[in-house]
């Protein structure tokens, strides 16, 4: 059979995921070294640095958090080999850091359990390597991870244990994680201590200096600051007669300045501030909003996405204009893909 003949007749039978059962061999783990090298660390340190890129340009779950599970326990592995006592921190900073960004990743993806276990073990890594900026990084994600669980005095603990000894943090990681308390707070409806934590965040983060954080800390810039402060705005906006300038700011600023290496960031932002528009404001303003939010949502994996989108589709319902249900039909295609 000729070529053309056989991609007409059996190309696609051929490439059937069956078919390649046989040809795929079963190459197990690699094995460990017999001591830790200074490119074993940066092993780990890379596939930390792989993930999070992708997670945040696409969100939890694919192909890369699939290949991290096996770097994963790879990377625990090496923690039972000798190590020179000049590697040993390092060490335990790379795993510990894989260990957070799949964690964080695993959250994304709605893998509760395991984003919580992924999450604890890079706290005692970043202990264990006397990591402080690593712990408030682990910390920030758990305090931020209970909270979305609905347990916000948990969430509340995470963001205050992770404060202590700020002395020893920059003003990113605190301003970081007052920004998780401002979270928890809101969820609480405390709407006093909510504001209090946002101002104690703000005044920190105008002491912020280039050059003085670790790598994982480039993301937390101006507009993630007003992401995350304009989310904690938002649980106080949509209260009974509360205002929503302030929450609605931040939120367009985030949207505004958001790079495109940080797509969810920027559709979890956009949805957010359409749902506010939506149920307090201008309902065809909201859909414009709405518009580059869902174009964007289309391209994530990110279960939080696809929530937050929800949330905007049950604040569209009380709307029965035209517009609205085309808004709808965008929004289920969204959830579909």
């Amino acid at each position: 059979m000729d070529r053309r003949n056989f991609l007409a007749v059996g190309g696609l039978t051929a490439l059937a995921p069956t078919a390649f059962t046989g040809l795929i061999p079963d190459l197990g783990r690699a094995p460990l070294p017999t001591v830790i090298r200074p490119e074993d660390i940066e092993q780990v340190r890379g596939a930390a640095n792989i993930l999070g890129r992708w997670d945040n340009l696409y969100g939890g779950g694919g192909i890369v958090r699939e290949a991290s599970i096996g770097q994963l326990q790879w990377a625990k592995a090496l923690l039972g080999v000798p190590c020179p006592t000049e590697l040993r921190a390092s060490l335990f900073t790379a795993v510990g850091r894989l260990s957070i960004a799949m964690g964080a990743s695993a959250f994304d993806a709605y893998e509760h359990d395991n984003a919580a276990r992924l999450l604890a073990f890079g706290t005692s890594c970043a202990e264990a390597a006397d990591n402080w900026h690593l712990r408030a990084n682990a910390l920030n994600w758990r305090s931020r991870h209970a909270t979305w669980c609905g347990m916000p005095d948990d969430g509340l603990t995470h963001a205050e244990n992770g404060l202590l000894r700020s002395d020893r943090l920059t003003p990113r990681e605190q301003a970081m994680l007052h920004n998780a308390r401002a979270r928890a707070l809101a969820k609480m409806q405390k709407q006093q201590e909510t504001l209090a934590a946002i101002g104690s965040s703000d005044e920190i983060f105008q002491r912020a200096a280039e050059g003085e954080d670790v790598p994982w800390m480039a993301y937390y810039d101006h507009a993630q600051h007003h992401g995350d402060t304009g989310h904690a705005l938002f649980d106080l906006a949509v209260l009974p007669g509360q205002s929503t300038s302030m929450a609605t700011q931040r939120l367009r600023t985030a949207i505004e300045e958001h790079t495109d290496a940080y797509v969810r960031s920027r559709a979890l932002s956009g949805t957010k501030l359409a749902t506010l528009i939506m149920r307090t404001g201008d309902p065809q303003e909201a859909t414009h909003v709405a518009d580059q939010a869902l174009a964007e949502v289309g391209r994530l994996r990110s279960r939080r996405a696809i929530d937050d989108v929800k949330d905007l589709a049950s604040a569209s319902t009380k709307y029965r204009r035209p517009e609205m249900a085309d808004l709808r039909e965008r929004i289920a295609d969204a959830v579909r893909a």
